[in-house]
């Protein structure tokens, strides 16, 4: 058996990492000072001048992985209908996820790849903290980390951690809940690091993606092992609503803040911006749009806000900016409207409906809609306006849609009967490629 095939996405990204050098950083002839300048190895890469080029490998290659992710959860939820040819996306489109040769096989290499890059990022970084060119990068990397670490827990049932020719076991679908554990390190680093650069905006998101991370880790235990709907759909953990309330409190209460991927045209392109929008093998959901005659191009939003009986402002401006970015709209990772309703979903389980109002209302007003009055003849029920607040706020976000729809027990239209969506909680498995080269997976190590 040879190991190296179940780390050849390892070597890819060193790959990656080594080619982002070549172009960064050739006025540095000490990087390059070797025989063949093509042939880099990794002991070149050991040194404080590479530190910079690294950190922005791995960013690239987590806002790839993280954008293939979000593109693929909104095709197997309700917000995108498969157009084109792909065999996974439909496949996805009516619920199907455990084809090991499917999606699962490509994100688990993108992840793969992403993860390694940021903790070798990590390592260079801390082996050279002292003398960064770029002071914030041991910061950079934390945060970059922690988010592909916390995107693989809230995404796969299982995963292997592999470094190079050393092969990892899967870790088991009982103990992904540690993978939270995992970005929840990251995170916290990230916030110190920052925080001691006077880097304040990164400390900012590094805690708001904390409380992301905590919530996300508590919905897990709702949705773990996959089969039905939780009874008790709505999260509420107190280190996510005290950090979430924190975070909140330093940026204003109707402060409109979001950590994005940023892309462009000097960059790369978003995955979702190229596949809906260049590739068009994906339009909106008529559940949300007024798609034209081809059935691929959105001519209006048409979803509505309960309240004010017009197009919801939230998802009317994410998918309008959406299109109009084209091959490169951002991609937010964590928000304060996000924070704002992970703090009104607990004041809701906890019996707080006067808080729960409050915070769903701050939302209303970022967005620049009427306030709720939960007593107001017709009014729907707190429950559905958080429910519509997280639809409409946090639409295309990744894995947020389908993580509700399975919480609440909503089915797309498009999910065959029994299929693996119908579940509720079922998400990707480890993919072929692993499955074929891992040797913990096959039983000859």
């Amino acid at each position: 058996m040879n190991k190296q095939l179940s780390t050849k996405f390892m070597f890819k990204a060193f790959g990656l990492a080594v080619g982002m050098l070549s172009m960064g950083l050739t006025g540095c002839s000490s990087l390059l000072d070797v025989e063949n300048p093509n042939n880099v190895v990794q002991s070149d890469l050991e040194d404080a001048a590479s530190v910079n080029a690294m950190v922005n490998g791995a960013l690239a290659m987590a806002a790839a992985a993280v954008g293939n992710v979000a593109v693929s959860t909104s095709n197997l939820s309700d917000e995108l209908e498969h157009t084109g040819s792909q065999n996974w996306a439909a496949e996805l489109n009516v619920g199907s996820i455990t084809n090991p040769e499917g999606r699962s096989d490509a994100l688990f290499n993108d992840l793969s790849a992403a993860r390694w890059m940021s903790d070798e990022a990590i390592a260079i970084a801390e082996e050279f903290s002292t003398a960064l060119t770029t002071p914030t990068d041991l910061a950079r990397a934390y945060l970059i980390s922690g988010i592909v670490y916390l995107t693989i827990a809230d995404n796969f049932e299982d995963f292997t951690f592999s470094n190079r020719t050393e092969v990892g076991p899967p870790i088991g679908e009982s103990n992904m809940h540690t993978v939270y554990d995992i970005a929840l390190e990251r995170l916290t680093a990230a916030e110190a690091e920052a925080t001691a650069r006077s880097a304040s905006g990164m400390a900012t998101a590094a805690r708001a993606l904390q409380a992301r991370a905590h919530w996300a880790k508590e919905l897990w235990g709702k949705l773990n092992p996959a089969g039905s709907a939780p009874s008790n759909p709505l999260v509420n953990n107190g280190q996510a609503n005290s950090i979430a309330a924190r975070v909140i409190q330093d940026l204003g209460a109707t402060a409109d803040w979001s950590h994005d991927f940023e892309f462009g045209a000097s960059t790369q392109s978003n995955p979702q911006g190229s596949w809906i929008n260049s590739r068009q093998e994906f339009a909106f959901s008529p559940l949300y749009v007024q798609l034209d005659p081809a059935g691929r191009n959105v001519e209006e939003v048409t979803y509505l806000d309960p309240v004010d009986g017009t197009v919801d402002p939230a998802i009317d401006a994410i998918i309008t900016g959406f299109i109009e970015d084209f091959l490169y709209p951002s991609l937010p990772v964590v928000s304060s409207r996000e924070l704002h309703l992970i703090l009104a979903e607990a004041a809701l389980a906890g019996g707080n409906t006067a808080d729960a109002v409050m915070h769903i209302n701050h939302v209303r007003a970022i967005k620049g809609s009427s306030a709720y009055d939960p007593e107001a003849a017709g009014a729907p029920s707190v429950l559905e306006m958080l429910q519509h607040e997280r639809l409409v706020n946090l639409f295309f976000m990744p894995t947020r849609r389908i993580a509700d729809q399975y919480r609440f027990d909503i089915d797309a239209p498009s999910w065959a009967p029994g299929s693996d969506a119908t579940r509720n909680g079922q998400m990707f498995i480890i993919g072929q490629d692993e499955n074929v080269s891992n040797c913990y997976i096959l039983g000859s190590c």
